[in-house]
């Protein structure tokens, strides 16, 4: 939108829904996996969704005064369903855990899954669902920058800089814009300001 010559406005919202079915997860040592050369490497399905709302403003006051504005919210959801392992080195064949190989239970209070890789076999069992094993996420973020630029006098230029950002996750799936927006502006900002002073020394 352009309201007057001085004013450019770009509003660009953007939602992806992917799902995808070889996302990595862990990686857990045992001797028994000879196939992968002594470790299970767990995988799963994931089910995300990903939304976004681009801003931009430019502003010319005159010749030599503008003003930039950019800001980014994302919020982005991810579900992890049917964990496997992968079947053997070189390929990307799995195992899901509970149909083709030993089974998988989960322990809501704890937040972990506990596999036996192998059932009755030899193999131990082994656990996994913390934030560094990649457990369901909702993650929210903003991102802003404002830049001032004034030329006060032929080549040389004295810019104004203001950067902005929150960030906010948790451990669960469960979009739901409305409660994630107010979620994410009641986040503590980082706020960061910077000035820059060009001058030409030419004649």
């Amino acid at each position: 939108a352009r309201p007057t010559t001085a004013v450019q406005l770009r509003l660009e919202p953007g939602i992806e829904i992917a799902y995808d079915t070889d996302q990595y997860v862990t990686r857990h040592t045992d001797p028994l996996a000879l196939a992968t050369y002594g470790a299970r490497y767990v995988f799963g399905d994931i089910d995300q969704v990903t939304v976004t709302m681009e801003s931009r403003l430019n502003w010319t006051f005159s010749p030599r005064l503008s003003l930039q504005f950019f800001m980014q919210p994302l919020i982005s959801s991810g579900n992890y369903l049917n964990y496997k392992e992968l079947r053997r080195a070189g390929t990307f064949d799995f195992d899901y855990y509970g149909t083709d190989r030993g089974t998988i239970a989960y322990d809501g209070a704890a937040g972990l899954y506990t596999v036996d890789p192998d059932g009755e076999g030899p193999a131990p069992s082994f656990r996994f669902g913390s934030r560094s094993s990649q457990k369901d996420f909702t993650v929210r973020s903003l991102r802003g920058n404002a830049v001032l630029r004034w030329e006060y006098r032929p080549g040389s230029t004295l810019f104004f800089v203001w950067q902005h950002l929150r960030s906010d996750e948790d451990e669960a799936y469960r979009l739901a814009l409305g409660r994630d927006v107010d979620r994410l502006f009641g986040v503590a900002p980082e706020n960061v300001f910077q000035v820059k002073l060009s001058y030409w020394f030419g004649r």
